[in-house]
């Protein structure tokens, strides 16, 4: 699982390794470059004195001992000296003997006797200095003190590396506090987080956990009062179904052909009442939309009309219906199937015996809207706003229905992008207009202004 506060550690962690490591890299090599220029410079300022002394008191020739090829240094501060006047050997520290070319003046680097050394010769008159160094061991010496030198930045690292783990620490507490807060509350508990005296950067974390929380207990409140209302609304029906039926078990043959229709009435309402329940569940919002797919308006609201036939026919409905052509629209064919049966329901319900019903569909440019016109009593002013509420029934209601169909139709529009608007005739007559006008992406006509090769039917 991934980490951020472990990530971090370790990024930080090789940038400081990385750049400790450069520094000491630097610094070990400055190091070496100052020493090296501080033995020069030692060389030259010692060839320079033994110059002046031999140039003041003369020395004869010293004797050595022939046996000793190589001379020894016994450390880095121990230089081979030899003088030299007119090209004859007047002083040399060290026995042995040591056969460097001494032709030119300034700081060499040699190989003599299969040994490498820095020398350093100045000539002056007469007499020549060379001052020579073993090499090998000038560069350990170097070396040492340098290494000397880095070893407090190299000890510095671990210290850097539990300072930095104490710095992530501390600065992931406003986000451990708050993890910590919410791991302690309970599933109901919605309360919005603090946003004072928060570090900036968590900020828009705990705005969009307010957000969500909102939308939460918005979602939890609806669901409450839901199942509230669904519970009163079912109570109702199974109050009076049981009440029916206990009246049955004392009931004559007469009796019982009476009160059955109205068992069986019962029965039907909270069976409608249950699938409505079930429907709305499955439309709403936040439900997981369905398979999307181009739908055929024409060819759905007919085949809804013919699902309802037996019904308008019963109230002997007069059912017209005009087309378009090329309406379709992107979504899911069996929720558009409910939404126009919810709403040619209620139109059949509504009206009375012998009314009229008129469907029409126009396509406008990346809209389509279909209009039903019904012969019912309409809607009341101040009922209007109200019908799409869930078990809402406006008070002038005589028809059989839970309050949910609108509601349910309204809740497919929403998800489809389209809209219900819902409209009264004018005072000299009495009906209501139902408009469902799709929107933008759903819509796939091609710009169309007006309606084309229209088409009346009669159901």
């Amino acid at each position: 699982m991934r980490s951020i506060k472990f990530e971090l550690t370790i990024y930080l962690s090789l940038v400081t390794v990385f750049i400790i490591g450069m520094l000491s890299f630097l610094s070990y090599h400055s190091a070496e470059d100052e020493l090296g220029e501080l033995y020069d410079e030692n060389m030259a300022h010692l060839a320079s004195a033994m110059i002046e002394n031999f140039a003041d008191n003369a020395v004869p020739e010293q004797k050595f001992i022939s046996g000793v090829r190589t001379p020894k240094l016994h450390g880095e501060q121990d230089y081979l000296i030899q003088v030299k006047q007119n090209n004859q050997m007047i002083y040399q520290s060290h026995q042995g003997v040591f056969a460097a070319k001494t032709d030119k003046s300034g700081l060499f680097t040699q190989w003599v006797e299969h040994k490498r050394w820095r020398i350093f010769i100045l000539n002056q008159k007469s007499l020549t200095c060379l001052v020579a160094q073993d090499y090998q061991l000038r560069q350990r010496t170097i070396r040492d003190v340098a290494i000397k030198l880095i070893i407090p930045q190299l000890l510095v690292v671990p210290f850097l590396l539990i300072v930095t783990l104490l710095i992530i620490k501390k600065t992931f507490k406003p986000l451990t506090v708050m993890s910590e807060e919410m791991a302690k509350r309970n599933v109901d508990e919605l309360n919005l987080f603090n946003e004072n005296n928060q570090p900036k950067e968590l900020i828009p974390i705990i705005r969009s956990l307010n957000v969500w929380m909102k939308n939460a207990n918005t979602f939890i409140t609806l669901r409450k009062r839901f199942t509230s209302d669904a519970a009163h609304e079912l109570r109702t029906p199974v109050t009076a179904l049981k009440l029916q039926l206990t009246s049955l078990n004392h009931a004559n043959q007469k009796e019982l052909k009476d009160r059955l229709p109205r068992v069986f009435d019962s029965l039907s309402r909270m069976e409608r009442l249950v699938e409505q329940l079930l429907t709305l569940s499955k439309v709403e919002p936040d439900a997981r939309l369905g398979s999307v797919s181009k739908v055929d308006l024409n060819a759905l609201i007919v085949r809804v009309l013919n699902d309802l036939r037996s019904i308008y026919m019963a109230k002997r409905l007069d059912v017209g219906m005009t087309y378009a052509d090329d309406v379709h629209v992107f979504g899911v064919a069996d929720e558009i199937g409910i939404l126009f049966n919810n709403l040619l329901v209620n139109a059949i319900n509504y009206s009375p015996e012998g009314g009229l019903i008129n469907i029409q569909i126009r396509s406008q440019h990346q809209a389509i809207e279909i209009e039903i016109e019904d012969s019912g009593p309409g809607i009341h002013p101040e009922d209007i706003n109200k019908v799409f509420e869930r078990f809402y029934r406006a008070h002038s209601d005589k028809a059989s229905g839970s309050g949910l169909g609108l509601s349910i139709a309204q809740e497919i529009a929403r998800k489809h992008h389209a809209e219900i608007i819902l409209t009264n005739k004018q005072p000299e007559s009495t009906g209501l207009i139902v408009k469902v006008i799709f929107y933008n992406e759903f819509v796939t006509s091609n710009s169309i202004s007006k309606l084309k090769n229209k088409k009346d039917a009669r159901h």
